[in-house]
């Protein structure tokens, strides 16, 4: 219970009836969604998914979050709050950080990891003040589609892939999207981010990134296996791939090979340019309360490809 301006406000969880309905309500209200959006999300993680509500005297719902278990992290489980929502008359007093560190404790009071993924740059330092710390980092980068030239990529043909899962045949200057199973892309994934602070992917969360995913078959390889990617929509505009993730060997090979994956999967959709997000400090993908801090530092400025644009769509800069 919280008292602001003279009012009471009692924190409830929303697993049915009238806080749920005022949960989804504000939820669509806030965000866009259509409520049947809101519900399918709740069927979708089923029993490891919590609502919470801050009511007011009246019983009203003036903010609210949703808490679903996202995956684990070194064997702990991982619970994002997500679609945090304030009613716009009640905005700028509290209770959202109110209903944000009542859920965060009892995550991590539990054993849990509380973590926050910033919908916009300065909600990096908001969540700062509720205990959290940048933790998961991404880089978001831009790419045209290009005239690619294959001759850039001879060099490439002496790599052998050496990642448990991977096709060993080397790199080749060509784009193969093959769709994946949301267990062999997590399996993938996992080999590909060894060693890297990264969240493994529950079930549910794996089914979420298939089912908003171009008709369900966004999961995709490249290359068979060479890289592995997630694409979130795609028109004459732009590719969207909320992960492209490449086998580490290739990676080490320091070339822009990202950059070229991304201009060849632009060019195989015929649109104008993918944007991308892939792992590596330069932005706020992900933040966490309960854990020890990893030290990860961000680079110095450094001098971009001219196909890259600073613009971020997902992750962003650390103030």
């Amino acid at each position: 219970m919280t008292d602001i301006r003279e009012k009471t406000f009692v924190i409830l969880p929303a697993g049915s009836g009238a806080l749920y309905e005022g949960l989804r309500s504000l939820w669509s209200e806030t965000f866009g969604d259509a409520p049947e959006y809101v519900d399918a999300f709740y069927e979708n993680f089923g029993d490891d998914i919590k609502g919470y509500v801050m009511v007011d005297e009246e019983g009203e719902v003036c903010s609210a979050l949703s808490c679903h278990l996202c995956g684990e992290y070194e064997g702990r489980p991982v619970y994002v709050s997500y679609a945090v929502c304030t009613r716009e008359d009640m905005r700028g007093q509290g209770l959202a950080a109110e209903l944000i560190s009542a859920v965060r404790d009892e995550v991590t009071e539990a054993g849990g990891i509380s973590v926050v993924s910033p919908a916009e740059s300065s909600l990096v330092q908001y969540y700062a003040k509720q205990n959290y710390e940048p933790h998961f980092l991404a880089i978001q980068r831009a790419v045209m589609s290009p005239d690619f030239d294959e001759e850039e990529f001879d060099d490439f043909d002496e790599f052998d892939l050496d990642i448990e899962g991977a096709d060993p045949t080397p790199f080749r200057a060509s784009i193969d999207l093959e769709p994946l199973s949301p267990e062999k892309y997590n399996k993938y994934r996992e080999a590909f981010l060894s060693g890297r602070p990264h969240i493994e992917p529950s079930a549910a969360m794996l089914r979420l990134m298939e089912s908003e995913t171009m008709d369900g078959c966004g999961l995709c390889s490249i290359n068979k296996g060479d890289a592995i990617c997630a694409i979130s929509d795609a028109d004459p505009a732009r590719v969207i791939l909320t992960e492209l993730i490449l086998n580490p060997v290739l990676e080490e090979l320091s070339m822009g090979i990202d950059a070229e994956i991304a201009a060849m999967i632009a060019k195989h959709f015929d649109a104008a340019e993918t944007v991308y997000v892939t792992p590596g400090p330069g932005g706020c993908q992900g933040m966490a309360c309960g854990l020890q801090s990893k030290n990860e530092t961000l680079p110095a400025d450094e001098e971009m490809n001219e196909v890259y644009i600073e613009e971020p769509y997902y992750g962003f800069p650390i103030q």
